[in-house]
Formats: structure tokens, C-alpha cells, sequence
């Protein structure tokens, strides 16, 4: 069955048969993703194995990385503390509301944990605070939560991209603002983090390290600063949202 959405044509899969062949016989063919206009800013879509077609080098690139480096084994082992220190905070701050009978906002409180268990595997440093009843959240909290509100808007050029470059919702305008304001703040963290290295303090050993130690096999060449910006906050993105 097709549908016409707009000037997008999309095929629905309404039969086990259309199924069997679209996700069994064709999987390689269908294992792409519609690139939402919005991702567009800055072409942040070619840095997100979510929007990339398996098929292209960079796909198969952060691929390597990510199987190879950042989840391997060994790595996920060695931040198994970590995690169990962050349940070990979410519990006890939940068992300090329930002794408060304070109410329990269940969304933030996993978020904020997830957030925290990424920032502090990436960078070795909480970004967010548990407890956010007499403090406002943080900037990145803010940012990370609009992010995802204003992707999932629904967008008039991705059903007729023709007009896309007019953008009349103005969503690529306030992507590109929350993104550029997400990029300021993790740039801080990565140029701490490199001065540090640079006066010879001992590494952490989080993801950000083994980024910055990361050389392709093909021409020795690690990750340019705009690379590993766009790379880490869309992955955060897309892991938070």
C-alpha cells in the first residue's frame, strides 16, 4: 500500500508477505532512515549512525569505533562502578522524597540519571543535579529537553521538500540555535579536557579519551574538533531523546 503525504511518497508494508520481503529478502536496501529536514543544520545527519544508510564508509567508520572502542567489553566493564553509582544515587534520592513525602517526578529523575550516566562516561563529570527542587535545571537539561520537542514537531518541509529551503516554521532556525548552544557547552568540557592532557595530567580513560586517541586504519587521522563536537552531541541527543 502507498500513501502520499504531502509530495513524499511513503510505501506501507500491509501484508506478512510485504513484510518478509521488506525486513528478511531487502533488509540491506530498507535499512535506511528518513532524514528529517530539521537535521539538516550543519549536516548533523552525516554524523548519526541513526541517519546514515549502512552502506556509506562514515556509517561503517562509526561503527568500528563504537563496537570496537567505546562498547567494547573491556569498556563497558570498566565503568561498571559508574553505573552502579548512578542507580545508587537515583535510589537513594528517591528513598529521600519518599521520607520528605515529597512527589516523585519519575520522567526528569530517569532522565537526569541517563544524562548524568552519558556526561560522566564521556567526560568523568555530572551535567545535571537530582535534586532540582530549589535550583532551576541546568542549561543543557533545557537544551537537550527543547531539542526534542522541536525535532518532533511536525514539519511541513518533510512532506514537501520542495518548500524546505524556505523553511516557513522556522524549525531549522531554532535547531541550529539550540544546537549551536549545545556545541558552546561541550566544547568547554572537551578544551578542559584537552588542556589537561596537554600539561601531562594522567587520562580518565572515558569515551572523550578514546576519541581523542582514535586513528583510522586507512590514514592514521583521528577526529577533527567539529567532528567530535557534532559526533557526541548528536549522540547524546539521540540517546537522551
Amino acid at each position: 500500500m502507498a500513501l502520499r503525504l504531502g509530495t513524499v511518497t511513503t510505501v506501507v508494508a500491509s501484508s506478512a508477505a510485504a513484510a518478509r520481503d521488506i525486513l528478511q529478502r531487502h533488509d540491506a536496501a530498507f535499512s535506511g532512515r528518513f532524514v528529517l529536514d530539521g537535521t539538516h543544520v550543519s549536516a548533523h545527519y552525516t554524523h548519526s549512525m541513526v541517519w546514515l544508510p549502512a552502506s556509506s564508509p562514515r556509517w561503517r567508520a562509526l561503527r568500528k569505533v563504537r563496537s570496537g572502542e567505546l562498547f567494547a567489553p573491556h569498556r563497558l566493564d570498566m565503568h561498571q562502578s559508574l553505573r552502579q553509582e548512578k542507580v545508587h544515587q537515583l535510589v537513594s534520592h528517591v528513598a529521600q522524597l519518599a521520607r520528605e513525602s515529597a512527589p516523585v517526578h519519575v520522567g526528569r529523575l530517569a532522565f537526569t540519571t541517563a544524562l548524568n550516566l552519558l556526561s560522566s562516561t564521556i567526560f568523568s563529570t555530572d551535567l545535571a543535579d537530582l535534586d532540582d527542587r530549589h535550583v532551576k535545571p541546568g542549561e543543557f537539561e533545557s537544551v537537550l529537553a527543547e531539542l526534542n520537542v522541536t525535532v518532533g514537531l511536525p514539519n511541513l518541509s518533510d512532506f514537501i521538500p520542495e518548500v524546505a529551503w524556505l523553511d516557513l516554521q522556522g524549525v531549522r532556525r531554532r535547531i541550529e540555535g539550540l544546537f549551536q548552544r549545545l556545541h558552546a557547552m561541550m566544547d568547554e568540557h572537551i578544551e578542559l579536557h584537552m588542556r589537561a592532557r596537554a600539561a601531562g595530567e594522567p587520562t580518565k580513560k572515558n569515551f572523550l579519551d578514546v576519541l581523542l586517541d582514535y586513528r583510522n586504519t586507512d590514514d592514521n587521522q583521528g577526529f577533527e574538533r567539529q567532528t567530535l563536537l557534532k559526533l557526541l552531541s548528536v549522540s547524546i541527543f539521540r540517546v537522551l531523546c
